[in-house]
């Protein structure tokens, strides 16, 4: 079950992560999917689900996809959705930078400065990138092989994209390592995470971002409803209008 919220984006340059309010309390977001301009400055309603609830819900053209063959995907979304759960538990430094709120506000939310080599931001970074590539390709269920996600840091050739990129390279060998012994099965996430959606055809420009959720501490049950808007510590991120490839 949905519940519809406002969502007023903070400036954040057009960045890939950035903040935004939702309920008068401020939250991290990471983008899911590229390929439109961040929320800033503006306030849109959407609607909150989990993950697993809102993974195919970030267009009608998407969900039409999932919805063709539901047998087929029954298992595939369960596993990204706690394959990309624990790229965010394990790989952002929540015993360290996630501060008293749970929701890392106490790191700046200055977008000047999300291209300094820090620890927070090349964290967040590196696991925004995943979980994009993740969103962006035919559904996965093999995580065992990673040729297929592109290392855009290693390019760079400064001292932040060489952080960025040794630390994407390890997020893949830990997936892999990790999809081999069969650890995904049961894994269940340890901390909060949510989406923010708008359900519309994926060229009506109501379509704005859908994203993917930094929440709080303590993992929650699958909430719905009125619920979902009550729990202290949530954290949402909108994610970008996603093409079906």
């Amino acid at each position: 079950m949905a519940a519809t919220i406002s969502v007023t984006g903070l400036d954040n340059g057009g960045a890939s992560i950035g903040q935004y309010s939702i309920n008068s309390q401020t939250y991290w977001w990471l983008c899911i999917e590229p390929g439109v301009s961040a929320l800033s400055n503006q306030t849109i309603t959407a609607e909150t689900y989990s993950v697993l609830d809102g993974w195919t819900l970030q267009n009608i053209e998407r969900n039409n996809v999932y919805l063709s063959d539901p047998l087929f995907y029954a298992s595939i979304i369960p596993k990204q959705v706690a394959v990309m759960e624990y790229v965010l538990d394990t790989f952002l430094p929540w015993d360290t930078l996630a501060g008293a709120s749970g929701r890392f506000i106490e790191q700046s939310g200055d977008y000047n400065n999300f291209g300094n080599n820090d620890t927070f931001f090349n964290a967040m970074y590196a696991v925004q990138d995943f979980l994009s590539q993740t969103a962006g390709k035919p559904p996965k269920s093999d995580f065992t092989n990673l040729s297929d996600y592109l290392d855009y840091f290693s390019v760079l050739g400064t001292p932040t994209g060489n952080a960025r990129s040794a630390l994407f390279q390890s997020i893949l060998s830990d997936v892999a390592t990790k999809d081999s012994a069969g650890f995904f099965a049961t894994y269940t996430a340890q901390h909060n995470y949510f989406t923010v959606n708008t359900f519309f055809n994926e060229a009506d420009p109501s379509n704005r971002q859908d994203g993917l959720v930094i929440g709080g501490f303590a993992p929650v049950p699958e909430p719905g409803g009125a619920l979902l808007i009550a729990c202290f510590g949530i954290a949402w991120t909108l994610r970008r209008r996603r093409r079906i490839r």
